[in-house]
């Protein structure tokens, strides 16, 4: 693909969009109202035929076209970087988020150091890479995938949200069909479902569910999220849910005392569990914990508990072991 002409391309279209913003312009180039936590976009999984063209209808409904397997690939989300970089060569990835780059946070940040894809956030930057694939969030604004269409980009809008271990299976044979990758997705998916599969079987027979809290600084993870999904497979009690949190809700010291969770799992950046955790612990709350006086104050690192990812399977690894004991 040249660059010069979708540049072209892609400052007509900005242009267009700025004359007749509010009057003319096509509903993919307007940015529209949004609240906290929506906007997340279909789970969904629609493909079609594996010959190529090949074709996938992404999380915004619209219907995206791969004429041939796509060589130069660019991500503009935490998530995506890391399914990328979970199945496909890393020389292939081109573009990526500012995360990608961020130790404390990223799984891939030393496969971005060494193979310097651009960091690809708005559509100039992306044009430049000269991309054959564009993975972007639902949550994005809609300008920017709208913008790199009109450019002649083909644009994947990939969910910000899999509220279970079965929907981040899917998208991982997603992007090996959007990237041609189908056999190493292949692999990665059994590589991802025997770690699930051994860490839910160190739960000892007839043990009762473990009373798990988890606790992301002023919020906690309720039902139709990912972090009780995988409670639930490894035999475990998310005690937010149990009270009637869903999704993504603030918790208050109140909530902690009442709930008494026997385990309380919360995140770090890189290097600072042991801070957080006691300044966890320096919580009169937390403190009163039946967690607290047992030790069961679990702090990971954002690496590890943050993804929704392929490296999620590090989370389940990390919840079976604390919870049960024992590596894989």
């Amino acid at each position: 693909m040249s660059v010069s002409t979708p540049l072209a391309a892609l400052g007509a279209a900005i242009a267009a969009a700025a004359v007749a913003a509010g009057y003319l312009a096509p509903a993919s180039l307007l940015r529209g109202a949004e609240r906290p936590f929506a906007g997340y976009g279909s789970l969904d999984v629609r493909i079609e035929a594996p010959s190529y063209p090949r074709h996938a209808t992404g999380a915004d409904d619209v219907r995206t076209e791969i004429a041939a397997p796509p060589r130069r690939l660019v991500s503009q989300s935490w998530s995506s970087d890391e399914y990328l970089y979970a199945i496909v060569p890393p020389e292939r990835v081109v573009g990526v988020s500012e995360t990608a780059y961020q130790e404390r946070v990223s799984n891939v940040h030393a496969l971005a150091k060494r193979f310097q894809p651009a960091i690809a956030i708005d559509p100039e930057q992306v044009i430049r890479t000269a991309p054959d694939l564009v993975l972007t969030p639902a949550d994005t604004r809609s300008d920017v995938p709208g913008l790199l269409r009109a450019a002649g980009v083909p644009v994947y809008r990939i969910p910000t949200m899999f509220p279970t271990l079965a929907s981040l299976e899917e998208h991982i044979l997603l992007i090996g069909y959007l990237t041609g990758e189908d056999a190493r997705a292949e692999e990665e998916l059994t590589r991802f479902r025997g770690v699930v599969a051994r860490a839910a079987a160190r739960r000892p027979p007839g043990a009762p569910a473990p009373r798990v809290m988890g606790f992301g600084g002023v919020y906690s993870y309720g039902s139709d999220t990912l972090f009780h999904d995988i409670l639930r497979v490894l035999g475990a009690e998310n005690v937010a849910a149990t009270h009637g949190f869903a999704g993504y809700d603030r918790v208050t010291d109140e909530h902690i005392v009442r709930w008494d969770p026997e385990w309380i799992v919360a995140g770090a950046d890189r290097g600072q569990a042991d801070a957080v955790r006691a300044r966890l612990l320096s919580n009169p709350a937390i403190a009163a914990t039946t967690a607290a006086a047992r030790g069961h104050v679990v702090v990971l690192e954002h690496h590890v508990f943050l993804p929704l990812s392929p490296y999620t399977s590090q989370l389940v690894d990390a919840l079976s072991s604390a919870l049960y004991g024992g590596t894989l």
